[in-house]
């Protein structure tokens, strides 16, 4: 038995029933007007998955895999669990007619199939829960680096973010002024980096505890407030993990109860703001019970990528074979050497660009982008990785730095979940570097015993 109870035999059972799951939907003769059965399918195997990856004892839900497999089940199968209970007709705000161009089956079954991949690496990588008992706290000058640093980085996010809010309009933007909001930032861009921010700053002032952990989550919750109000959302709920996933791991015990409550009041809120910016708030009232579902349908559409990249190979057209992995660092050379391929807003070896010039701001996902790039292959290489990394940082023993490093690298992918491959070296290492140069700081104060850097957890 694992330290937490969890038997072999049971964590084997499990292994085996998604690897058999994998396989029947792969020869499963699935239509793509048989939506409820391809959310039955979908759900059945997230569930099987997330059920693999919280009962280890590393932190449930909150365990930075299976925090990572909430999102992916959410932003790839919500469209289908949403329409399987409602009807085609409960959600017609946007386009689902691509739902029936013959690839869906083909998508859900390339996302089970990264599912499923993912777990089992992620869970093989992690291996057998020693539940190590959390740090009680972290050492003073340790914390008061953190602090400072973390408080630092946090305010320099949330003053990008506010600039881009003003830029746009202002505060009139909570009144429905979401397209306003994009139509005046699609060319900046310095707000996605100023996402990040806030939460590679909240990560790190929540791992000194204390005031500074305080005032990160006063600082994120007010972020939050006026970007749940304009409308973002993957914007808040995925620095809002990262920061959960480090609670966690600092020893913070989140009861069940507290978790449904959260995620139902969040998928009502998520759904009321998309209401209130296409219709207006006198539409409040009549969208209270159906808002759930709207949210879980809206998150949904990054299925709608890996149909649209099924679509353009199914025609002869080649793979990418990794080029729109390593767009950015092949840029940055070209730069360097001086024939640079031009502005990114019009080079196609970044997936987003691509898919922005042949079909529209649909966003991404990394089935869609491994499977552009090397087919079915492509799709277990990078979901074995992703699974691979998160599954190592588990292991790693609960310190400051490791549980800031948990947060810090587990920000970006949670990002990409809708989005391209591109930013992701990038925002891995500016949360490195920033994570360097706390250490830094700790060594110098360290020595020279700064009262000033002293913060109790």
């Amino acid at each position: 038995m694992t330290d937490a109870g969890v038997g072999r035999r049971e964590v084997m059972i499990l292994a085996v029933a998604i690897t058999c799951l994998a396989a029947a939907v792969f020869e499963l003769p699935l239509a793509d007007d048989d939506i409820p059965g391809l959310a039955v399918s979908f759900a059945l195997a997230w569930a099987i998955c997330l059920m693999l990856l919280v009962t280890n004892g590393r932190g449930g839900l909150y365990r930075p895999s299976a925090g990572y497999l909430v999102v992916f089940g959410l932003f790839h199968g919500g469209l289908l669990v949403s329409i399987a209970l409602r009807g085609p007709e409960g959600f017609t705000a946007y386009d689902t007619s691509w739902l029936y161009s013959g690839y869906t089956p083909s998508a859900v079954r390339l996302a089970i199939l990264g599912m499923a991949t993912f777990a089992l690496v992620a869970e093989l990588a992690a291996g057998r829960s020693r539940h190590e008992a959390p740090e009680g706290g972290v050492p003073p000058f340790a914390g008061g680096t953190f602090a400072i640093a973390g408080l630092g980085v946090e305010l320099v996010g949330i003053a990008i973010f506010a600039g881009a809010v003003a830029q746009a309009g202002g505060l009139d933007l909570v009144s429905g002024g979401y397209a306003t909001f994009l139509q005046a930032n699609e060319s900046d861009g310095l707000l996605g980096y100023g996402t990040l921010l806030i939460g590679l700053g909240a990560v790190l002032a929540v791992t000194a505890g204390g005031p500074a952990r305080t005032a990160a989550w006063v600082g994120l919750s007010g972020y939050a407030a006026v970007a749940f109000l304009i409308g973002t959302r993957g914007a808040v709920l995925f620095p809002l993990l990262a920061v959960l996933a480090v609670e966690v791991r600092r020893g913070c015990r989140i009861r069940p109860l507290w978790t449904v409550l959260g995620v139902a009041g969040l998928l009502v809120l998520i759904g009321l703001v998309r209401t209130t910016r296409m219709a207006g708030f006198g539409a409040l009232a009549s969208s209270v019970w159906s808002s759930p579902l709207d949210a879980i349908a809206e998150m949904g559409y990054s299925l709608r990528p890996t149909v649209v990249v099924l679509d353009w190979h199914s025609s002869g057209e080649p793979y990418r074979h990794g080029a729109t992995l390593v767009a950015v660092p092949v840029r940055f050379l070209e730069a360097m050497t001086g024939w640079h391929g031009g502005p990114p807003a019009f080079d196609d070896r970044l997936f987003n660009v691509e898919i922005l010039h042949r079909i529209g701001p649909i966003g991404g996902s990394p089935v869609a982008e491994a499977y552009h790039n090397a087919g079915v292959a492509g799709v277990v290489l990078f979901m074995a990785a992703v699974g691979l990394v998160l599954g190592r940082l588990e292991r790693r023993p609960a310190n400051p730095f490791s549980n800031a490093m948990v947060g810090i690298v587990l920000l970006p992918p949670l990002i990409q979940v809708r989005n391209s491959f591109a930013p992701v070296p990038a925002q891995l290492a500016i949360g490195l570097l920033l994570l360097c140069l706390v250490h830094v700081m700790r060594q110098r104060a360290d020595r020279h015993g700064s009262p000033a850097l002293e913060v109790r957890a």
